[in-house]
């Protein structure tokens, strides 16, 4: 097993899927909570995570990430960066089509072709699932996924390229 642990054509598609992700959390962790802050004010709240209708992991997640180690509150501009892949794919659930989404998501994907029709959602929903899939596989080292990483990587450049989010091309 470690044989192929170490083997150049496993390394680069780790790598690479870990670099696709990272774009796409940094966009993520970027632009929902600058997205949302309109939105909150709207709504009377100061704060762009107010307005979120988590459940208990979601809100102990938020949680979490609003304090540092000493348990002191973070400067809220900070917060975004505390906060896991599957916060972001949980804002962008099905579950949140018309509570987040087509108040305010949607516009995350100015790419993306009528983006507030359901049939869009559903397929950047698609993808987000091949995302967090793709994601959890290559953090925890799942070498039997990599049969199907270079699909998960197309699903996570689509997201990208509905973003308006650049990437470099997969290595040859």
């Amino acid at each position: 097993m470690s044989e192929k642990i170490f083997n150049s054509a496993v390394i680069a598609q780790l790598t690479y899927s870990y670099y696709l992700i990272g774009r796409l959390e940094i966009y993520f962790r970027t632009q929902i909570p600058f997205t949302l802050s309109s939105y909150s004010v709207q709504k009377g709240y100061f704060k762009w995570h107010e307005t979120l209708p988590l459940n208990t992991y979601g809100e102990l997640t938020l949680e979490k990430a609003r304090r540092n180690v000493n348990g002191l509150l973070r400067n809220e501009l900070e917060v975004a960066n505390y906060l896991p892949f599957g916060f972001w794919r949980y804002l962008l659930s099905n579950r949140q089509y018309g509570g987040l989404w087509l108040p305010q998501l949607y516009t995350l994907f100015p790419n993306l072709e009528n983006p507030k029709s359901l049939s869009s959602f559903k397929i950047v929903n698609k993808h987000l699932d091949s995302a967090l899939r793709l994601r959890n596989n290559v953090a925890h080292y799942n070498l039997k996924s990599l049969d199907t990483a270079e699909f998960s990587q197309e699903r996570v450049q689509w997201i990208l390229e509905m973003t308006g989010t650049q990437y470099l091309a997969r290595p040859s």
